[in-house]
């Protein structure tokens, strides 16, 4: 690990406020974007950041070394906001968090896309109901298999399969009509 990492982390540990906003400013837009994925819009991704935040920051003292940093936060982020939207939508029934997530593996998936992309995605998901948005994530992003959401949310496979599904189309549907609109911009359809 990062010596200057290490500094941060053991000062943010004795409660040095300059530190956990230099922690807070380091991994906020990173952490924001894996927030926007599950809420509604930006306000609620801000709440759902800010809560991770403080959980990180009570969490650090237990935090070993063993694994990269970003990944452990990453795990943090993750299932507070799966969490978040369990307490806060009462039309997703009861979400646990997975404790074994691969966290490269997630670290990887989180950097495949460009800027433009990312936002665009972020947009289209936002743009879907809340259990069909929770499912995506869970499914597409946090690498669940739909037998392990279907026991994490208490419904059928199937059921889960449905929104899964609906919510590919949803994007697919999403992404032509935006590559179309592109596409007459720049004078180039057909």
């Amino acid at each position: 690990m990062d010596q200057n990492i290490r500094n941060l982390i053991n000062k943010c540990i004795e409660g040095d406020r300059n530190a956990q906003r230099d922690l807070y400013e380091k991994y906020k837009g990173r952490f924001y974007a894996l927030c926007l994925r599950y809420a509604s819009n930006t306000d609620e991704a801000q709440d759902i950041m800010i809560e991770a935040f403080l959980k990180v920051f009570n969490s650090l003292k237990n935090y070993r070394g063993d694994g990269e940093f970003e990944g452990w936060l990453y795990r943090i982020f993750s299932n507070h906001a799966i969490s978040y939207v369990s307490r806060s939508k009462k039309d997703v029934l009861s979400l646990k968090t997975k404790e074994d997530i691969d966290e490269n593996t997630l670290l990887e998936k989180a950097n495949a896309f460009n800027d433009d992309t990312r936002d665009a995605l972020l947009r289209y998901l936002q743009c879907l109901n809340v259990r069909e948005r929770t499912v995506f994530n869970m499914i597409a992003i946090e690498e669940y298999t739909f037998a392990e959401v279907a026991e994490e949310l208490h419904v059928k496979k199937t059921v889960v399969k449905t929104y899964f599904y609906r919510a590919r189309a949803s994007l697919q549907i999403m992404l032509k009509k935006n590559e179309k609109e592109l596409l007459k911009e720049y004078n180039m359809d057909k």
